[in-house]
């Protein structure tokens, strides 16, 4: 029996990543949407669809339409800024034939807001001091400001002295602030059941990393971040793939950066060492037990851009809803 995936939207890196795991089943049927008709997920998935942006009323009932239409049991989004609105609608999608393979709205709402995240673990997980107030920073320098939602370092900058912190604190939107952490980077790839249970830890080392995303990284054992795996997940309620990422002190202890409640690019890596999280999620999903499978440690990945070609007649074999 065919395993209808739908990915939502086509275009991201994570999708890219989920697409090309999820075709090693033979059994799964990837539909892909978005609103782009350049996205390159719609022409490497098996059906493609152009769809209204995310933004549009007309966006849910397309999906409502494709559901019907291609006979959809899982939904994956792959954007955090539609994790929210997936998970509000999780039961409306069930009531349609199809789950959703995303976290409850709590869980959502915690881990896009990087503070909520400090305060809801801070007494459970190690953390880099944090501040949102820039006149509690006095003296700590160099430090780190971002954003307390985003992802992908997009507007991360280190400050190493007072004129740099006020400049940046106006510039960035609900900044959060954080102790500069110096030692070694990981991101903690975890699968949760239907139960919201762990079932899954595979840690890997970002070697290095590019406008926020690892181009090269190492599948590692470290006893330390699974430990804080389970700690995270006994905290928050997850459901499928999410991943957090730490980084070491100066005594090469992990302190937690982030939560991401979603599937993340480079899970292609730890799909690839053993376990094929994406494909367990599919089998979660449909009520299948998991198997535990061996990790393969060592395992490094180096990753590169890929072409697709097109013409004017591909893409208009794309389908409009």
């Amino acid at each position: 029996m065919k395993n209808n995936i739908l990915i939502a939207p086509g275009g991201s890196g994570m999708a890219i990543s989920a697409i090309k795991a999820l075709k090693q089943d033979k059994n799964i049927r990837i539909v892909s949407i978005d609103s782009d008709k350049l996205s390159p997920g719609l022409y490497l998935s098996h059906k493609g669809y152009i769809v209204p942006a995310f933004e549009d009323n007309k966006f849910i009932p397309a999906i409502e339409k494709i559901i019907k239409k291609e006979k959809i049991n899982l939904i994956i989004p792959a954007l955090d800024t539609i994790l929210l609105r997936f998970s509000e609608l999780k039961l409306f999608f069930k009531e349609k034939g199809a789950d959703v393979l995303v976290s409850e709205q709590e869980t959502i709402k915690i881990t896009r807001d990087k503070w909520k995240t400090y305060n809801k673990l801070k007494d459970i997980i190690p953390f880099p001091k944090s501040f949102i107030e820039k006149d509690k920073t006095d003296a700590m320098f160099p430090l780190f400001i971002k954003p307390r939602e985003g992802s992908g370092s997009q507007n991360v900058y280190k400050v190493d002295s007072k004129e740099d912190m006020d400049f940046y604190y106006k510039k960035i939107k609900n900044p959060i602030i954080q102790e500069y952490l110096s030692g070694k980077e990981h991101t903690v790839d975890c699968l949760a059941d239907n139960k919201n249970k762990l079932v899954l830890i595979i840690c890997r080392e970002r070697i290095e990393t590019k406008a926020g995303i690892s181009t090269k990284g190492k599948i590692v054992k470290n006893k330390k971040i699974e430990d804080m795996a389970v700690k995270i997940s006994e905290s928050l309620k997850f459901y499928g793939p999410f991943f957090f990422q730490t980084k070491e002190d100066r005594n090469r202890n992990p302190k937690l950066t982030e939560i991401n409640a979603r599937i993340s690019g480079t899970m292609s890596l730890s799909s690839f060492a053993g376990p094929n999280i994406h494909i367990l999620s599919a089998k979660i999903s449909r009520g299948e037990k998991i198997k535990k499978t061996k990790i393969k440690y060592g395992t490094y990945v180096t990753r590169y851009l890929e072409d697709i070609y097109l013409t004017e007649q591909k893409i208009k074999k794309i389908h409009e809803i």
